[in-house]
């Protein structure tokens, strides 16, 4: 049985959640999850929980998409500051962050992700989404870095 409270308080954190991402990172394949509306705390719109203060967020779930393929190897996660949606550790004790960009910030986020050391909090790797593969070859970026294009989450490159 899941702790309704952890729920609650991760899409309050994280704005909102697919159910299969719940069941992923909850360890609950089998759950609806039904049992954390009936507090009026969070709603659902077809497969999306989102907690009452948030919006659904495109971007973070793509993030959270991201996130549920390395489940196994989490340590612990938490919500990034912009640009950066999410940041783990591994149970290898590696730092990642995940960074979603859409049309409208994507030269932006490049600019960023090229001055690293100046911009962002230290990591070990780069998790980067995008919704195609023309920014690949403007990042220019001193540590590791996965490229990925989204809704397909395709790697690209894994530096």
């Amino acid at each position: 049985m899941i702790d309704k409270i952890k729920v609650i308080n991760f899409l309050q954190d994280f704005g909102c959640a697919r159910l299969e991402h719940l069941q992923k990172l909850f360890n609950e394949e089998n759950n609806n999850f039904k049992i954390i509306l009936n507090e009026n705390l969070a709603s659902k719109k077809d497969d999306i929980f989102v907690h009452n203060t948030k919006r659904i967020n495109d971007k973070m779930l793509i993030a959270l998409d991201i996130l549920c393929k390395y489940k196994n190897r989490l340590s612990k996660y938490y919500i990034g500051y912009e640009p950066i949606l999410i940041t783990f550790l591994t149970k290898d004790n590696l730092l990642y962050h995940i960074i979603v960009a859409d049309e409208e910030n994507k030269k932006g986020i490049v600019k960023l992700v090229n001055s690293y050391s100046q911009s962002m909090p230290k990591a070990d790797k780069l998790i980067l989404a995008f919704n195609d593969v023309s920014e690949l070859k403007n990042i220019s970026c001193e540590i590791p870095f996965a490229y990925t294009t989204y809704p397909g989450l395709e790697i690209i490159n894994d530096k």
